[in-house]
């Protein structure tokens, strides 16, 4: 992986790094419990990233996790807070707590209500976006399929025709000017999405 040139993009990978030894480190020492979780570690996870996206980590001690939490549902919850989007979290410092189901609410109720055209195409794009932005932290644009079309019916959505795999390329325009394109392959195992790029 060749790190990008640009400072403040190496600072936010650098950040997310971090940020996820210290949330391993939190997770192992408190047995899970995150209402432990100290607040001057937590104060230390606010970050702002250059392409306008904000970590939240800071109210992880907030969360309702529960007692019987698993190690795979913290880190959905870890992931949802340390890319998320600052018009979600208009007043950080009011929250007393963070529902779970906020954090992990199923894929399928993003396309619920969906009726196909724009909407629908909208609705997966913003999905993709999400899902590759957890792995690929530097920053997701665009989510087009390889002749650099969005989602949409001419192109199934970018779904298999099997159903199982969403296929394209995602961009990144940095603000250094440069655009990168990495082919992707997004699949579900287990109820768990998994990206390749």
């Amino acid at each position: 992986m060749v790190m990008d040139r640009n400072k403040k993009f190496g600072a936010d990978t650098k950040f997310a790094e971090d940020a996820r030894r210290v949330g391993d480190f939190l997770w192992d020492n408190t047995g899970g419990d995150v209402t432990a979780f100290p607040r001057s570690y937590l104060e230390n996870l606010r970050h702002d990233y250059a392409d306008g996206r904000v970590s939240m980590l800071e109210l992880m001690d907030r969360v309702d996790l529960g007692p019987d939490a698993t190690y795979e549902e913290y880190c959905e919850v870890f992931d949802a807070l340390l890319d998320a989007d600052p018009a979600e979290w208009p007043e950080p410092d009011s929250i007393l707590t963070v529902s779970t189901d906020s954090l992990l609410r199923d894929v399928a109720d993003d396309f619920t209500y969906a009726e196909g055209g724009e909407d629908m195409a909208y609705k997966i794009e913003k999905f993709l976006k999400k899902v590759i932005s957890a792995i690929y932290t530097k920053g997701v644009t665009d989510v087009t399929d390889a002749e650099g079309d969005p989602p949409g019916e001419s192109n199934n959505y970018l779904l298999s025709q099997d159903g199982t795999e969403f296929h394209g390329v995602f961009h990144d325009r940095s603000s250094d000017g440069k655009a990168k394109e990495f082919p992707f392959v997004i699949s579900e195992n287990g109820g768990r999405w998994q990206l390749e790029y």
